[in-house]
């Protein structure tokens, strides 16, 4: 698990008007809200935020935030759940973090991340990942960064699945349907070679025939 500490502080005042005095005081405006949970708006140091953001986007952390509200400060635990940029600078304007219980179960996605080199890649093949993330459920402690599924051992025409993934103990999928292919290795493309038809009037010559081009592994 992948745990990482943050501080904010509480604010009442909400609105445009004031998340753009936020930001223009090099702060970023945020929300904390969770099941059952009070939503609070708070702000956060632009500078300790983007050095979060910078390991946080790379895989699923806990975060263990210390909210000041005046001279009281109070612990929460979260996850990033959305993270809003300026279309045009791409600098942070917003982030909203989902709030936990600590020693509560509650559901999350994981990143999957691949490791290894295919084998079916020195022939050729084509990897191809179909699901990047994997909804799990546990408690806070036991949330892994990401799930790791090497793919050395895939050739052409192999595949992994959802059941070829190690769960950490604690960590269970909230779909129990594990079939759905996770990666798979296709065959290369062929190229299609057009055949030169005869001019009109003229005769193909004897022997020659058009034939239909082999059905590729990835086009069954």
């Amino acid at each position: 698990m992948a745990m990482v500490e943050l501080q904010a502080n509480r604010r009442q005042a909400t609105g445009t008007g004031v998340c753009r005095k936020i930001l223009a005081g090099g702060r970023v405006p945020g929300v904390v809200y969770g099941k059952r949970l009070e939503a609070r708006a708070l702000d956060f140091d632009r500078r300790e935020l983007e050095k979060f953001l910078g390991k946080a986007l790379r895989g699923t952390v806990v975060v263990r935030m210390e909210i000041r509200d005046g001279e009281e400060a109070k612990e929460a635990y979260s996850v990033l759940k959305e993270v809003q940029k300026d279309p045009l600078t791409d600098r942070v304007i917003h982030v909203d973090f989902y709030e936990v219980a600590f020693g509560q179960k509650f559901r999350v996605d994981i990143p999957i991340r691949l490791q290894g080199k295919a084998a079916g890649i020195e022939l050729g093949g084509i990897l191809e990942q179909v699901v990047r993330t994997i909804e799990v459920e546990c408690i806070p402690s036991k949330v892994p960064e990401f799930l790791a599924l090497d793919v050395t051992p895939l050739g052409i025409g192999d595949s992994f699945k959802m059941e070829d993934i190690a769960f950490p103990e604690g960590v269970a999928p909230v779909d129990k349907d594990l079939s759905q292919t996770v990666v798979a290795v296709h065959a290369p493309r062929t190229e299609e070679v057009a055949a030169a038809a005869p001019e009109v009037g003229e005769e193909a010559a004897e022997g020659a025939s058009v034939a239909e081009p082999e059905e590729s592994e990835s086009e069954k």
